[in-house]
Parts: C-alpha cells; sequence; structure tokens
C-alpha cells in the first residue's frame, strides 16, 4: 500500500500536465488559424476552381484558354490561402 500511493499520485500528476499541455497547445492552433470569414473566402475559391475545372472538362478537351483559367484561379487560391496564414494579425478567435 505505501509504494501504491506514490505510484498513483506520479501517474495524476502526469495526467494533469499532459491535459494541460494539450490544451495550450489547441489554444495556439486556434490562434493561428484563419478566421471564419477567411474560410469562408478560401470554400467559395475552392469551389469556383473546381465548377471551372469540371467545366472545361465536360466536353473531353481542355483547350489552352481555359487551362489558363484554371491555372489563375487555382493560383489565386493559394495566394490567399497563404495570405491568410501569414498576415501579421493577432487574433483572439
Amino acid at each position: 500500500m505505501k509504494k501504491i500511493f506514490p505510484v498513483l499520485i506520479f501517474f495524476l500528476l502526469l495526467t494533469v500536465a499532459v491535459q494541460a499541455q494539450r490544451g495550450l497547445r489547441h489554444y495556439r492552433t486556434r490562434v493561428d488559424g484563419i478566421t471564419r470569414f477567411e474560410r469562408w473566402q478560401l470554400q467559395r475559391d475552392n469551389l469556383q476552381f473546381r465548377i471551372a475545372q469540371r467545366n472545361a472538362e465536360r466536353d473531353g478537351v481542355v483547350t489552352p484558354f481555359e487551362r489558363r483559367k484554371i491555372c489563375k484561379l487555382k493560383q489565386k487560391t493559394r495566394r490567399d490561402a497563404f495570405r491568410f496564414r501569414h498576415n501579421s494579425r493577432n487574433r483572439v478567435i
């Protein structure tokens, strides 16, 4: 009984420390993430890209003009995603 009690206390403290670190990590990822509006905007850009790609591939031939349009839409989506992740705003949400 004397040996079991310190082991139980040790595991209890270890569990509390792990839970505290897990919560801190979740807070950091939430603060460094993108806002709800930015996520909606990225989803809308991605939807436009998929629609353009589907329309271009519908007839079986992707013309150079359609390919350029698809590449520009993809570039815009990637540029916006990078801009949203790396801006210098400090977020609370």
